[in-house]
């Protein structure tokens, strides 16, 4: 499907999002989520008369957010209703990703389907040449008619050691950048941590589907954390929450670059266990592990380490689902045992249901675009 052709596609501009009331907003959420509902369907989740439900939908409507999409018989009542559908392509999102001097950008529809992509590898980690980078692909795709609404950065907000992906953005971009460059465009700019936007990623549009509290794990070079406790991503008084890559699970550990023995960072990230291996990859240390009794003691104690992690994150939260992503179900691959036994070990209380997610590196460029999407439509949600 072609985007809507927009006579400023031009422009390095952003375009404005209607103001919408929060009931009105809150329905055209619902037909967001649920790819299109009766209104008597919204009006009874939303507790609102179906006269208000009238004018809600002849709001979105004049906004171009909705269609009618056809009537259909009302689930709780028997009778017919009218249905109504989002447009897709009425707005895009476009989402930056940095890691070291490599950035992926990303422009998601409605449905938060990708519609354009590019990737670039800049001169300097400095603010002025990344910003330069994300107005330039902002122009492009504005000139390619995608009516881009939001823009959100997204990287890593901590850095342990010298690895180029530990780099801490947020030192980079600081408050006053992203300010200036939202006066620049005209729009909203979001600078957040990577994690917290794969957590908006995997959470929000499940909201729908009673999923109140969830944790995500990243396991790669470095590991993040990302929180969600009654429907609201969990950030912290100074945007450091999730820090929990250090929390002790195993006595006899190796030593962390912070100095701690035995926590999660030192048994299960992949730059220790490559470290410990001697290995260039974590593919070459799984190969290993065949016939290495080294190698299989490492990713053994990764696999308990975790299922520990997951463990202390079951009793401090009790979320509805934990899901691994980044290099866990290689991590895990024949360890479910040892997983288990580590989750065993620490969970205090009833088991959350754990999930393995598959999440490639252009995916987070996707993450941080639906992050964009998610805060124009969810506020103080994320």
């Amino acid at each position: 499907m072609h985007p809507p052709r927009d006579t400023a596609a031009e422009s390095s501009s952003i375009v404005a999002w209607p103001t919408l009331h929060p009931t009105t907003q809150a329905a055209y959420n619902q037909i967001l989520w649920n790819h299109g509902l009766a209104k008597a369907d919204v009006a009874r989740r939303l507790g609102v008369s179906r006269t208000r439900m009238t004018t809600v939908g002849r709001e979105l409507e004049l906004a171009g957010l909705v269609s009618a999409g056809g009537r259909g018989a009302h689930q709780a009542f028997g009778r017919p209703g009218d249905i109504l559908v989002a447009v897709p392509d009425r707005y895009h999102f476009l989402g930056v990703h940095v890691r070291a001097r490599q950035l992926v950008a990303a422009v998601i529809d409605m449905e938060n389907v990708v519609v354009w992509g590019a990737d670039a590898i800049v001169s300097s980690l400095d603010a002025s040449v990344l910003l330069e980078q994300c107005e330039r692909w902002l122009a492009e795709a504005r000139s390619s008619g995608f009516r881009v609404a939001a823009l959100a950065i997204c990287g890593s907000f901590e850095q342990l050691d010298d690895a180029p992906v530990g780099l801490d953005l947020h030192s980079i971009i600081g408050e006053s950048d992203r300010i200036r460059l939202s006066e620049r465009i005209g729009g909203p700019v979001w600078v957040e941590d990577d994690m917290v936007a794969l957590t908006a990623f995997e959470q929000w549009p499940r909201l729908d589907d009673g999923q109140d509290s969830l944790a995500l794990v990243s396991v790669g070079a470095q590991i993040g954390f990302g929180l969600v406790a009654d429907r609201k991503i969990i950030v912290g008084a100074h945007r450091t929450a999730g820090r929990f890559a250090h929390v002790p699970v195993a006595p006899d550990g190796p030593l962390c670059p912070l100095g701690h023995r035995g926590c999660l960072w030192s048994v299960a990230s992949v730059a220790s266990i490559l470290a410990q291996s001697g290995a260039g990859s974590l593919e070459e240390v799984a190969e290993r592990a065949a016939t290495d009794a080294d190698a299989d003691r490492i990713l053994s104690a990764a696999a308990r380490g975790l299922g520990a992690a997951v463990g202390h994150v079951a009793n401090l939260v009790d979320p509805d689902k934990v899901v691994l992503t980044g290099d866990a179900r290689q991590l895990l691959e024949g360890r479910d045992d040892e997983f288990a036994g580590g989750l065993h070990d620490v969970a205090l209380g009833a088991l959350p249901l754990v999930e393995l997610a598959d999440f490639g590196f252009t995916e987070w460029a996707r993450a941080a675009a639906a992050l964009g999407l998610y805060r124009t439509l969810g506020g103080d949600g994320i």
